[in-house]
C-alpha cells in the first residue's frame, strides 16, 4: 500500500506531450512530469484542509488518491476522480 504522494507516483510514467492543452483542466494525472504533481496538489488543496481538521487522516487521503488512480481508467476524468474521492472519504471534494 502506497504510503505517500511519491509511491503513488511511482506506478505510473507521464509525459506531457501538449502541456497546457485543452483537456489538461478536465483529467487528473496519477504521475509526476517533471515539476508538476497533480495528486500533490489535490492532496495539498483539497485533503490537507481535512486532515487538518481532522475530519480524515493522512493515511486514509493517500488511500483513497491511491485507490482512485487504480479504479478509474485513464485518461481520468476529473469529476469522476473527485466524485470518487467524495465517495471514498466520506466528504465532499469539489472540482
Amino acid at each position: 500500500m502506497a504510503k505517500n504522494i511519491s509511491d503513488i507516483n511511482d506506478q505510473y510514467s507521464y509525459s506531457d506531450e501538449n502541456p497546457g492543452g485543452k483537456r489538461d483542466s478536465s483529467l487528473v494525472s496519477c504521475a509526476q512530469c517533471g515539476d508538476y504533481n497533480e495528486l500533490k496538489y489535490i492532496y495539498d488543496v483539497k485533503l490537507k484542509p481535512l486532515i487538518d481538521q481532522k475530519k480524515i487522516t493522512h493515511d486514509a487521503a493517500i488511500k483513497a488518491l491511491d485507490e482512485a488512480c487504480k479504479e478509474i481508467k485513464n485518461p481520468r476524468k476529473r469529476e469522476d476522480f473527485y466524485k470518487l474521492l467524495t465517495e471514498k472519504l466520506g466528504h465532499t471534494i469539489s472540482t
